[in-house]
């Protein structure tokens, strides 16, 4: 095997192996560090490409077509590497400098692709096919000795900022990570240095920068595939599969961000400029156990440590969807809140009602020795002083006394509020028909009627005395039928589902709980706002 033969397959080789590392780069493309290896991957291709094409040419046409096609890529080459390399040790290049280089290079290719027209790129040309390959001797122009000192400066500077970096390192894993690609670059740096310098006579006849290319491809291969250079967008991947995570962004070992997905870019559209204030925000976020709130839902924020041969890699910060449970929790809160009220309502009811029984046992044990005395009065003649007797007892009796229905725990609720009603000037009508047992708990079925009253008797209290009225309705067959009806001030105000809306602080509770008897017992409920006067209608069970 000659070393014509040797030369040419390590160039087909590395042909390939850029094609194979450009394909595995492009499918873990997610931030800038994979989009500038993935140019610099199409770069080298596009370069050794043009190469090979150039040894395999047999006129000087062919040769400086294929000169050409090899520098559409190679122009690019150190920009990419420059570019990977602050993305690798976290560096913020400003948009003005990488607006400057990308106009150099594409300026630099321009007189390139016109070299035959000019002097400044090559000042002399001559095509030699003697040799080995065919080549193109030549004199550099000054354009073409500024472009090689442009890039000399760019392979040190990259150099200095790798060797910095592995320093800076302080997990294992990522330090080998760091040695392997400044050894790439390193290899490369120094061959391409030997090249412009012409520092063999090989390099009269043979470019050895392109072998430099092919160890800038084992490294990327070996920090891919043994060090985990896409590692943490992977697993972050994998994360967003098992988990179903709305948002992620990962961290690399040293804290900078390597990746966020979409969602994560819509909950946090300030993330494209600092995305370290959005981690810092999920940080305090976990450390406090808060949820967040974005629009009207609700998200969870958990930290996960990224781990690859038992060495911490990354960071990953998920946002997990918790808007269901965050609601359920509301609504137990809520449930509870609205169970305490009607709790401590219900006892005022209750007792009220216990009063009235006792009121009445004593009445009737004071009504035997009453009527003892007037049947005295009257036996002895004495009508006038017997009928003074009666007038005078029943002004005593209680009002509120009143069986409005059988049912015991309703028909409490209803004295009780009857009574409230009457001492507001509300002039109230009951007309019920409950039995002693209905198809729903009549503890519940009480708190709904009593919350009902109670809002008829707060929209009363605003309209003028004389002008307030609630009517109480009531008939059992096989369900029961409810209607409470009520003055207003106004028109009430109904939701889109037909339930009333109000602003006022403290209010509202009551028609929450009426609706959570009708779900609960699957009852149905309307209501009807008419001008001045307010109907509610309740099909029971």
């Amino acid at each position: 095997m000659t070393v014509r033969t040797v030369l040419l397959a390590v160039i087909i080789i590395s042909i390939f192996s850029m094609f194979f590392e450009g394909f595995i780069v492009f499918r873990n493309l997610k931030n800038k560090l994979h989009a500038y290896l993935f140019l610099n991957c199409i770069a080298m291709l596009i370069s050794n490409t043009g190469y090979l094409l150039q040894l395999l040419s047999k006129t000087e046409d062919a040769y400086i077509a294929a000169l050409k096609f090899s520098y559409v890529g190679r122009v690019w080459i150190v920009f990419s590497l420059f570019m990977f390399t602050a993305q690798l040790v976290h560096i913020n290049i400003p948009r003005a400098l990488s607006g400057a280089f990308i106009l150099i290079d594409a300026a630099v290719y321009v007189l390139i692709f016109s070299l035959q027209e000019h002097t400044l790129y090559y000042s002399k040309i001559w095509f030699d096919k003697t040799g080995m390959f065919p080549v193109l001797l030549h004199r550099n122009g000054i354009v073409h000795k500024v472009f090689m000192q442009y890039q000399a400066i760019a392979i040190i500077i990259m150099l200095f900022l790798l060797i910095r970096s592995v320093k800076n390192h302080s997990g294992s894993t990522a330090r080998k990570r760091a040695c392997i690609i400044l050894g790439g670059f390193f290899i490369s740096a120094t061959l391409y240095i030997m090249q412009i310098a012409h520092a063999f006579f090989i390099t009269y006849y043979f470019d050895i920068s392109v072998v430099g290319n092919v160890a800038i491809t084992i490294s990327m291969f070996i920090a891919i595939f043994r060090y985990n250079l896409l590692g943490v967008i992977d697993m972050a991947r994998d994360y967003i599969v098992d988990r179903l995570s709305e948002g992620v962004i990962a961290l690399d070992e040293s804290g900078s961000v390597q990746y966020y997905n979409e969602h994560a870019k819509e909950l946090y559209p300030e993330i494209t400029k600092d995305p370290m204030d959005v981690v810092n925000a999920l940080r305090e976020a976990i450390i406090r156990g808060d949820t967040i709130k974005v629009g009207d839902k609700y998200y969870t924020p958990e930290e996960k440590e990224l781990f690859a041969d038992g060495e911490v890699i990354g960071k990953l910060y998920a946002l997990v969807d918790s808007t269901v449970l965050k609601q359920r929790e509301y609504q137990l809160k809520s449930d509870a809140a609205i169970l305490e009220m009607a709790a401590g309502s219900m006892r005022d009811r209750l007792n009220a009602a216990e009063e009235l029984i006792s009121q009445d046992r004593a009445m009737r044990h004071d009504r035997r020795h009453f009527e003892a005395l007037v049947l005295a009065l009257i036996q002895d003649g004495k009508v006038d002083e017997a009928r003074k007797c009666l007038e005078e007892r029943l002004s005593q009796e209680p009002r509120g006394s009143h069986r409005y229905c059988e049912n015991t725990t309703v028909n409490a609720a209803l004295m009780h509020y009857v009574t409230l009603a009457e001492r507001s000037d509300i002039k109230v009508t009951v007309s019920t028909n409950i039995p002693y047992k209905t198809d729903v708990d009549e503890m519940q079925l009480a708190i709904a009627i009593s919350n009902l009253l109670e809002n008829a008797i707060h929209a009363c209290e605003k309209v003028p005395e004389g002008e307030r009225f609630i009517e109480v309705t009531a008939k059992y067959k096989q369900q029961l039928l409810l209607e409470i009806s009520n003055s207003c001030n106004e028109r009430a105000e109904l939701d889109e589902d037909g339930h009333p809306v109000t602003s006022e602080d403290g209010h509202g509770i009551g028609t929450r709980s009426v609706l959570d008897f009708v779900k609960k017992t699957n009852s149905e409920i309307r209501y009807v706002a008419e001008d001045n006067k307010f109907k509610v209608r309740m099909i029971v069970g």
